[in-house]
């Protein structure tokens, strides 16, 4: 059935992305082993709260900060931190076809605010004036599978939950918007999302 509305998740859909690599990087800001900074930032609930919008990003070094009992430059750290994507060309006529096929497009992702900024800095063409709304969970304070960030998702696009595609890479994700009543597909790849999208002609 073809939607009147279709959501795209960021991370390894529109760009990929590398934890361990921002690992790497913040850990070498901070002089420590790439491990004590995984062990900090995403074995804790720390990424958590700044991705859902609990702390700021200044609290967020300065969470790692007390953890390493160090100073640490919050810009530098936070570059680090968001210095972890590449984008992914394919997706782009995928994007040019929704387009095309007179389909409204929002951004559904999980993420915070260092992210999203390094990304509008960065200017992506796979990200700039594709959407609207973009929905993030920091701004929300609500994170995928959560069922409130769909909910506010469904709401914002005006259009009945039903009618709404969605293609995240991740499988709880999906289970989730489909849960909400949406259409929704795990993200292999870009031509398995275009073979999708022959069938709402």
């Amino acid at each position: 059935m073809r939607p009147d509305f279709v959501y795209f998740d960021l991370g390894n859909v529109l760009l990929f992305f590398d934890h361990n690599l921002a690992m790497r990087k913040m850990a070498k800001v901070a002089g420590v082993l790439p491990s004590q900074m995984h062990s900090i930032v995403m074995d804790s609930n720390l990424q958590i709260e700044y991705e859902t919008g609990m702390i700021s990003g200044l609290q967020f070094v300065n969470r790692i900060a007390d953890s390493l009992d160090r100073e640490l430059d919050t810009s530098e750290m936070l570059q680090a931190a968001a210095d972890m994507f590449v984008p992914n060309p394919q997706i782009l006529p995928a994007l040019q076809r929704v387009r095309e096929m007179g389909i409204p497009m929002g951004l559904l992702s999980n993420t915070c605010e260092a992210h999203w900024n390094w990304i509008g800095e960065l200017e992506y063409p796979q990200v700039v004036g594709w959407f609207s709304p973009i929905i993030l969970s920091y701004e929300v304070k609500s994170m995928k599978p959560d069922s409130r960030i769909y909910e506010e998702a469904q709401r914002v696009s005006g259009v009945e939950p039903h009618k709404i595609f969605f293609t995240d890479d991740r499988e709880d994700n999906i289970r989730a918007a489909t849960k909400a009543g949406w259409s929704a597909e795990v993200f292999v790849n870009a031509d398995r999302l275009m073979k999708t999208m022959d069938g709402w002609q």
